[in-house]
């Protein structure tokens, strides 16, 4: 499966258009006027958000709180702000986000890789830009959401210039990308 999600950058906020499969399924909106960065994912064919996605108050790390449209909530923390790794639990699951370098995530789930992003290096005139390449069965929101908080915490300075490059990480990772790792179908 892959997900595309492009976010358009406006002057009081960000919102983005997420197409599964070359469909627009997805769409996501930050909340204007909150201390915290507030984003909410709408399935095209419902009204209320699958996600919300709320920012918690930490200066050097991801900290996240993702709350499910059945209102489960789930953490989502930083493990090594260094080596960008993230983790998030989710019911007896357990997420972990890897940081690569260059542009590059990948999520394993229960220690075994189900997706992976890249970012487009270089976007005139908008917002970035993320490719996700997923197994069939993973959780989309899940995933979609994961997406979304790293670029929320890594370029939310960012202000929408005419052309907007990312040379991606230079440092340390905790797990080098996998190359050889294709998506289950």
């Amino acid at each position: 499966m892959e997900i595309d999600i492009n976010q358009k950058k406006i002057s009081i906020g960000d919102k983005y258009q997420i197409f599964t499969d070359g469909q627009q399924t997805y769409y996501a909106a930050r909340k204007l006027f909150n201390f915290l960065p507030v984003v909410n994912l709408f399935e095209n064919k419902f009204e209320m958000p699958r996600m919300t996605i709320k920012k918690r108050l930490s200066l050097f790390k991801a900290t996240y709180d993702i709350t499910r449209w059945d209102n489960n909530v789930f953490e989502f923390r930083t493990i090594s702000f260094w080596k960008l790794h993230y983790n998030c639990l989710v019911g007896m699951d357990s997420y972990d986000i890897y940081g690569h370098r260059g542009r590059k995530y990948s999520i394993f789930k229960n220690d075994i890789q189900v997706a992976w992003w890249d970012k487009k290096a270089v976007t005139w005139f908008a917002g970035d830009n993320y490719k996700i390449t997923a197994d069939k069965n993973c959780d989309i929101n899940l995933l979609i959401s994961f997406c979304l908080i790293i670029d929320n915490f890594t370029s939310d300075k960012n202000e929408g210039n005419a052309v907007n490059i990312d040379l991606g990480n230079f440092g340390f990772q905790t797990k080098k990308f996998d190359v050889n790792w294709n998506p289950k179908y």
